[in-house]
């Protein structure tokens, strides 16, 4: 099945959104793609979801992507690294498998990241480090192992949350204003 097409300005997109909405189907035609937030989706994998497929089709218009408490599993898309004017990637509360992919580290923008309470495994990517405006991550409750690596020098963070993970080791002393 595929979204039908809908006339639209050259300063819109047209996004198929299920979800709570009565018609699973119902298509929208939005201005320049600001914000993007689609709750109880019908979409099993991030790359099913309309909000996804239009940040990835729009990647410049799109600012966040909020797919949170959708119950969405699979892994994190690795071209989620195009996705270069987001500030806020919100992708907790699923059931995400996998690694944080490293092409992550090109969200320059990124200000807010969420990627807690999922079941991602792997080491933290140093590439997460170029995220230099990074003021907030939500690491909690996964399945993360490794230490948290020196590289990341996020000296703008103040709020990561990492605990309930098997990481192990001392956070390093390049980690911002985290006490």
């Amino acid at each position: 099945w595929a979204c039908p097409q809908l006339p639209t300005s050259s300063h819109s997109v047209s996004v198929c959104s299920g979800g709570s909405m009565n018609n699973p189907y119902a298509m929208v035609a939005l201005p320049v793609v600001l914000f993007l937030f689609i709750g109880n989706t019908a979409a099993r994998s991030i790359n099913e979801t309309a909000t996804y497929q239009t940040c990835i089709n729009t990647p410049s218009s799109c600012t966040q992507l909020l797919l949170h408490s959708n119950q969405l599993t699979g892994t994190m898309p690795s071209e989620l690294g195009i996705l270069t004017r987001i500030t806020r990637l919100g992708l907790h509360d699923n059931q995400l498998t996998g690694t944080i992919p490293s092409e992550l580290g090109a969200l320059a923008g990124l200000t807010y990241m969420g990627l807690d309470y999922n079941l991602l495994t792997g080491t933290l990517p140093t590439e997460l480090g170029t995220i230099t405006n990074l003021v907030e991550m939500g690491l909690h409750y996964n399945e993360l192992t490794g230490t948290v690596p020196s590289e990341l020098g996020l000296t703008g963070l103040t709020w990561m949350y990492c605990f309930s993970n098997q990481l192990t080791g001392t956070l390093p002393s390049e980690l911002g204003a985290l006490t």
